[in-house]
């Protein structure tokens, strides 16, 4: 898209339609849908934050790498980014049997709620440096640009931080009080959630009735509590709120934010192809664009909020995010603008007031992705081997250490566990498979489980299975995993329960592995 040599294209002139002033705003406290946001997650030196778990993709050392029999598919954004995902992976999946694709799509979830750039750059350029690869870089965003710069602003904080950048670091006393009653408050929720799976009181009206109280009250307080931590008054600081910027208002930080997201996503697209990989970037569609959906009945009585509606300034702001989107294309970026997909819409697709999506507006939103992507996946599956990076990160990327020996399978029957693998396994009614283990260490979640379950008939495999002969469901233990308990008179427990396929099974193959290799594994056979 660009040549080596040139530096990135200047952004276009701002348009005199998108320099509207707004007055200064007091900062609202509005909390987003998936704000545990202070206590879930980590302070990272580069992307700002990631979540706790060390097996996420954002965390997990080395980075993923490309494979010959994949197209490894890196995605980049925020909580909608993060939503999509699993949406995107089936549409791959299907779009890949439909054409008779050789390879498998695998999505790589470089996300997490309330990102925006440069975060998504600084993921990129890190994971390509640490050795990591992909065949594809796809970015969707445009929404927390405006917002969590908003947000950074009412909060005095340099809008082109992270969101909320001054609550991740040197924490005052009373905001460290804060946070640890959200974390308690978090626990009790947990265990609220844990014991409604144990009981079997769960089948009467009186526990439902109650439960559903006490798990909205701890909700409530959580949203209470954030709402008070984002608000909390504290001296300023280099370290807390970032370089003083000359902004006077919202209009002016906007516009920064637009040309920021333009550099990013510039820069982003150069990155990518001189790593051998192709740069799709989306603009996320929201309902505070202007003539974007017809908004339904429920969503503008439930889902539309007049401050969020300010804070993101859509109606000045839509259009030039539009102008520097057509540079981006005219720049040899593969851009698309999908805010007006849901044109012909008028059914509920949001699901809050933020911007987040129900299932029917994912599935929607994750076909028009694979839509754009459809010319470079065709040409990705087909090739023999990833292309290649160039000499530079080719010669960062580490080399692996040999996997040790694979221990002999167990051969266990589903009603009658003798062997002791880290987990205990078995098969439970309603389709389940029962993942259990007491005193349970936080080195016991940290890594990724993987699941293969074989047919008696091979036809019930999807087309692009058959020829490994068995279905992948690999997952990460926060994938459903609970861990419950603590104190010095109890360990700490967990429980994972999985959603078998309604096919008759002749064998599951299931354990724990890392980069380094399989670290258990246990087999469960049956009868036809």
């Amino acid at each position: 898209p660009f040549s080596q040599s040139s530096p990135p294209p200047p952004p276009p002139t701002l348009s005199a339609a998108a320099t509207a002033d707004l007055a200064p705003a007091e900062p609202t406290g509005l909390v987003r849908r998936d704000d545990g946001f202070y206590d879930k997650m980590n302070q990272h030196p580069y992307y700002g934050y990631t979540p706790h778990f060390p097996n996420s993709p954002l965390n997990a050392m080395p980075p993923v790498q490309t494979r010959s029999d994949t197209v490894l598919i890196g995605l980049l954004g925020g909580s909608v980014a993060r939503d999509v995902a699993p949406y995107l992976q089936q549409a791959l999946t299907q779009y890949f049997a439909d054409h008779g694709l050789p390879k498998e799509p695998v999505v790589i979830q470089l996300t997490h709620g309330g990102m925006k750039q440069p975060q998504q750059l600084h993921i990129a350029a890190f994971m390509l440096a640490m050795g990591g690869s992909f065949d594809l870089l796809v970015n969707l965003d445009g929404f927390n640009e405006l917002n969590g710069s908003y947000v950074n602003f009412s909060n005095a904080v340099f809008p082109s931080f992270p969101v909320n950048w001054k609550n991740l670091v040197s924490l005052t006393r009373d905001e460290i009080a804060l946070a640890g009653q959200i974390r308690a408050t978090r626990d009790q929720l947990a265990q609220l959630q844990q014991a409604a799976t144990a009981t079997p009181l769960r089948y009467t009206a009186l526990y439902s009735i109650l439960h559903r109280y006490q798990t909205q009250q701890a909700k409530t307080r959580i949203l209470q509590l954030n709402y008070q931590l984002s608000t909390q008054e504290t001296a300023r600081s280099l370290e807390q709120h970032g370089p003083l910027t000359p902004f006077q208002n919202v209009s002016q930080v906007h516009q920064e934010s637009v040309r920021v997201w333009y550099r990013s996503s510039a820069l982003l697209s150069r990155l990518a192809a001189t790593a051998g990989a192709d740069y799709y970037h989306f603009l996320q569609p929201n309902q505070y664009i202007p003539n974007s959906k017809p908004l339904s009945t429920e969503e503008r009585r439930y889902y539309y909020n007049p401050e969020y509606s300010r804070s993101t300034d859509y109606a000045n702001t839509y259009p030039l995010l539009v102008q520097f989107g057509r540079e981006l294309q005219q720049q040899g970026v593969h851009y698309s603008d999908l805010a007006p997909i849901f044109n012909n819409h008028p059914e509920t697709l949001y699901y809050d007031a933020c911007c987040h999506l129900n299932q029917r507006g994912l599935e929607l939103l994750s076909a028009a992705m694979v839509q754009s992507l459809a010319p470079t996946l065709r040409r990705r599956s087909v090739m023999l081997n990833p292309e290649p990076a160039s000499p530079l990160t080719a010669a960062a990327a580490p080399r692996r250490p040999p996997a040790p020996p694979t221990p002999p399978a167990l051969s266990i029957s589903p009603d009658n566990l003798t062997a002791e693998p880290d987990f205990q396994v078995s098969l439970r009614p309603g389709n389940l498979l029962l993942y259990t283990k007491e005193n349970c260490a936080p080195a016991h979640i940290a890594a990724l489980f993987f699941l293969h379950i074989t047919p008696f008939d091979p036809a019930d495999l999807p087309p692009e299975r058959r020829r490994h002969g068995f279905a992948s469901r690999d997952f990460p233990f926060q994938d459903g995993g609970v861990r419950s308990g603590s104190g010095l008179w109890h360990g700490r427990n967990c429980v994972i329960a999985r959603r078998l396929p309604d096919y008759p099974i002749a064998q599951i193959r299931t354990g724990q592995f890392n980069p380094a290799g399989e670290i258990w594994s246990t087999e469960l056979t049956f009868s036809q």
